[in-house]
């Protein structure tokens, strides 16, 4: 990964398995008591509770124990909400004689203090929920690959219907620890404890809308673990969140003596009749982002209503035929190709055999960093390895359907493992990829994969796309590596977005309206490097 030597500082993002090796490789080769590990989850989620939902005492509590480790935890929970005064009936699903290991000794603990717990074998012996102050699920963990049956099934869905308010361990129970999916009962949960690592599946829809608010909890996994781990499985554990500690040193820094022509030029090649607005947003973005100059080239009839629209970008007029880009615009772009420090091309650009010259022309000449979206995209269909050829270094950003029509992917196996089909096409093709959705996905050639953090469902709305390309590309062009580049920016835009709804809320939302906000989320990642460093 091209001069990212600071992104193991992020956050991990782990898949069930992935976490089991961590959990067995920290037991049985670092000999930490797995018992140690439970009874600080166990104390995690109390403490979660007494800061949430304090005071307890004297409430009523019901924890749900599954009969694996995540049961385990419960009883834990169990124990120290009862010598706190809580009013805690214990459940168990099914009996004592099924537990093994950690949480067998648990539950023995409870035993041999004498606490009750009571053994549920059908939904008859449940008690009622309802009559809760506050529920712990602490039934199934990272586990769950298909929909709950039976039993399970029944008490899941008796937790939602009783509207109590719900803490899950790990994950809620129903849900797809790596996928996010939810195909049967699911806990809907208002705060989720997570242990270790983030787990893949928390962070998309529609796990998101199950997990409530997620708590990451050290419970004493070694970082020795994750190492040797990571050198041992071949995902090598790089799956990482975005976070704005790491991402504000990024922030490119203007030197005092700093001059428009070198903090970044930048060709934006977009736009055809009726989508001029894909090509102001573009390249207005680009300056928002911090560019010294933008050259905007688009079809010569957009040209009036171009000017009118974005006076600090320069113009230049292309070649056209029904109002989209011909091939003879090779010619005038040739000058600024070998000007630009990045070129974005896309938005806007329409389909044609003209516009397909013109991209496949860039992609086998420009030297530069080159961010390629929507109908350069659409353009390149079947055009693989020409993007793996190409010249210079490419951030591509499609959104899912324009990576199907790229690359032959399922579109539905996109939405349900983004991360996976990100990671495989960006190694492929040797090259950055941005997939766009709820969150953001960028991978790298190299096989590290990032997760957004920032972003809203306001952000659904046309030339949304538009404006986060500019944005890549205008850092792209302040020698930012593509990666680099493709981070800092899906993350700004995330954040302008987020302060553009904290402005507008999300029904009003346009994306003129991230654009907009985007100084405000430069200032807070300045701000946040400056902090830094005092």
């Amino acid at each position: 990964m091209e001069n990212l030597t600071d992104f193991t500082k992020l956050p991990r993002v782990l898949t069930a398995e992935e976490m089991q090796a961590v959990d067995k490789y920290t037991i049985e080769t670092l000999n930490l008591i797995g018992r140690v590990l439970m009874e600080n989850a166990g104390r995690a989620v109390f403490a979660a509770i007494l800061e949430r939902w304090a005071p307890v005492a004297g409430k009523r509590a019901i924890v749900l124990c599954g009969k694996g480790n995540n049961g385990g935890d419960g009883f834990v929970v169990a124990r120290y909400l009862q010598d706190i005064g809580v009013n805690c009936e214990i459940c168990l699903i099914g009996s004592a004689t099924d537990l093994r290991g950690d949480a067998a000794a648990n539950h023995a603990v409870l035993t041999r203090v004498g606490y009750a717990i009571r053994e549920i074998q059908h939904l008859e012996a449940l008690p009622e929920l309802r009559h809760a102050d506050f529920i712990v699920d602490a039934l199934l963990g990272t586990g769950v690959r298909g929909p709950l049956l039976g039993l399970m099934a029944q008490i899941v869905t008796r937790i939602n219907e009783s509207g109590r308010p719900v803490i899950a361990i790990d994950l809620p129970t129903g849900m797809n620890a790596d996928t996010g999916e939810v195909v049967g009962p699911c806990v809907k949960a208002n705060i989720t404890v997570t242990m270790g690592c983030r787990k893949q599946g928390l962070l998309f829809t529609p796990a998101r809308e199950y997990a409530g608010e997620v708590i990451v909890a050290d419970i004493g996994f070694p970082h020795a673990a994750f190492r040797q781990v990571a050198a041992e499985k071949s995902a090598k554990l790089a799956t990482f969140l975005l976070a704005r500690e790491v991402l504000s040193n990024w922030v490119p820094r203007r030197p005092p003596n700093a001059f428009k022509n070198r903090v970044g030029q930048i060709l934006v090649i977009a736009g055809s009749r009726g989508f001029g607005g894909a090509a102001r947003l573009t390249a207005v973005s680009a300056l928002r982002a911090g560019a010294g100059l933008v050259v905007l080239a688009a079809p010569e009839s957009l040209l009036p209503q171009l000017e009118a629209a974005t006076a600090e970008v320069i113009k230049l007029p292309l070649p056209e035929e029904n109002g989209i880009i011909s091939s003879a615009a090779i010619e005038p772009l040739q000058s600024r190709m070998q000007w630009a420090d990045a070129i974005a091309i896309g938005p806007g650009l329409g389909l044609s055999e003209g516009a397909q010259h013109i991209v496949k022309h860039i992609l086998a000449e420009f030297p530069g960093t080159l961010v390629l979206d929507a109908d350069a995209l659409n353009n390149l269909i079947g055009q693989q390895e020409a993007i793996r050829r190409a010249a210079g270094k490419i951030i591509l950003t499609p959104h899912p359907g324009e990576l199907s029509r790229l690359t032959g992917a399922n579109k539905a196996a996109i939405a349900v493992n983004p991360v996976a089909i990100a990671r495989q096409t960006a190694e492929e093709l040797g090259q950055v990829l941005v997939l766009k959705g709820a969150p953001t996905v960028v991978a790298s050639p190299t096989g590290e994969v990032f997760i957004n953090s920032t972003g809203n469902a306001g952000m659904a709305t046309g030339g949304s796309g538009d404006v986060l390309t500019g944005i890549i590309a205008g850092l792209a062009g302040q020698n930012l590596d593509p990666l680099r580049a493709a981070l800092l920016g899906v993350y700004l835009h995330g954040l302008a977005g987020d302060l553009a709804r904290d402005h507008l809320g999300e029904w009003s939302m346009l994306a003129g309206d991230i654009m907009e906000h985007l100084h405000l989320a430069m200032q807070q990642l300045a701000k946040q490097q400056a902090d830094l460093k005092i």
